[in-house]
């Protein structure tokens, strides 16, 4: 609750908003912060997705993603991005890159922009659980300390307040 009402957020969204600026910084900055895996992960791509991840080695590393050329149109992931809770690493950087087309295709934004944008999207997909009392406490904490907490990347609100006034009108 707030002092005006009652305030409603939108899990995804705002996760999503979070994850971008994390990201956008990260590769501001060149760096990222990385996770060793415990078993590499080989990934076949096809050659017009091989070419593009090689020609954003660099960026992608930013984001945490360490991987090299593995022979043919494969790579090795050695490391993934930390702090994402991904279940499947495979399928959220195969996601990443699907996204950046996707948004190359649809959006005149920086490559930074579009790897920010694809990176936050793809990683909260999966974070659809219910949230505890401290968990959701932290998700608006670093919400409202975003740059811009009103909207996720793509312009969507991430929250509102009923204000006191309409939810008493509900009642009268």
């Amino acid at each position: 609750p707030v002092k005006s009402g009652a305030l409603f957020v939108d899990q995804f969204k705002a996760k999503e908003r979070i994850l971008y600026e994390r990201f956008v910084g990260q590769l501001a900055n060149r760096r990222g912060n990385a996770q060793q895996c415990l078993f590499p992960i080989n990934i076949e791509l096809s050659p017009g997705d091989f070419s593009l991840v090689m020609e954003l080695q660099d960026e992608i590393s930013s984001l945490g993603f360490i991987y090299e050329e593995f022979g043919g149109n494969c790579i090795v992931i050695n490391a993934t991005p930390a702090g994402i809770s991904a279940s499947n690493e495979k399928m959220l950087f195969e996601g990443l890159i699907e996204q950046f087309k996707m948004n190359k295709a649809e959006l005149t934004i920086s490559k930074q922009d579009s790897l920010a944008r694809a990176m936050a999207k793809r990683a909260s997909i999966n974070d659809s659980v219910v949230l505890t009392k401290v968990e959701g406490k932290l998700l608006i904490e670093k919400l409202f300390a975003c740059e811009n907490p009103n909207y996720d990347p793509d312009g969507g609100k991430t929250f509102f307040i009923l204000d006191l006034k309409r939810i008493e009108n509900f009642f009268s």
